[in-house]
């Protein structure tokens, strides 16, 4: 299980303030290789909670559209929500993921990324970014990321592990507490566990 954590935080490495490369691999293989630098170099912060979230809020989320990912998350409840409670709910989703991935990063012990040829659109707007997570003693976790380019970067708004798109996951689970209790509902389960 630590390492299919693990494997949660990696969709979330690239660093901001990196200009559009032609190539995302490139783009994902320097950021992880600094955050995982960042991570060997100051093992401390691994045993600081305050600390690792600020490595996630200052050196991860700048590269994640949370619009984007919390529309493919919502799926069709995303259509009918108001605009309150979609920037309500996107908040209360980034919060729920910078704790995820903080808990993740604690768990790190040096597993290395394999990156695998790029796959991309024809009009070269959308990427796909396949790597493969080697564990010791275990077989490799398959983290595939979803990305697309604007004017000055490349975004990532989903990615896959092992064939489970993290969207589509948190769309049935959180779909589920809608029908009981709306979207509403839903926003403040969030926000009551993110306290």
């Amino acid at each position: 299980m630590k390492s299919y954590t693990f494997a949660l935080i990696l969709f979330l490495l690239p660093m901001p303030g990196i200009a559009v490369s032609k190539d995302p691999v490139d783009m994902i293989r320097a950021t992880t290789e600094r955050v995982l630098v960042r991570l060997e170099q100051a093992p401390e912060t691994k045993l600081n909670p305050d600390k690792l979230r600020t490595l996630v809020e200052e050196n991860i989320l700048p590269s994640i559209d949370f619009m984007r990912l919390s529309r493919l998350t919502l799926g069709k409840h995303w259509r009918t929500a108001t605009n309150l409670q979609r920037e309500r709910f996107s908040n209360e989703f980034r919060r729920l993921l910078i704790r995820t991935y903080s808990v993740a990063l604690a768990e790190y012990a040096g597993q290395k990324v394999d990156y695998m040829p790029l796959k991309m659109t024809p009009d070269g707007k959308r990427s796909a970014v396949r790597t493969k997570l080697q564990q010791s003693g275990g077989a490799p976790v398959t983290v595939d990321y979803s990305l697309y380019k604007t004017s000055t970067s490349w975004k990532i708004y989903d990615v896959t592990i092992e064939g489970v798109s993290l969207a589509v996951n948190y769309r049935s689970s959180f779909g589920q507490e809608i029908r009981i209790h709306g979207l509403d509902g839903l926003i403040q389960q969030l926000a009551a566990r993110n306290q």
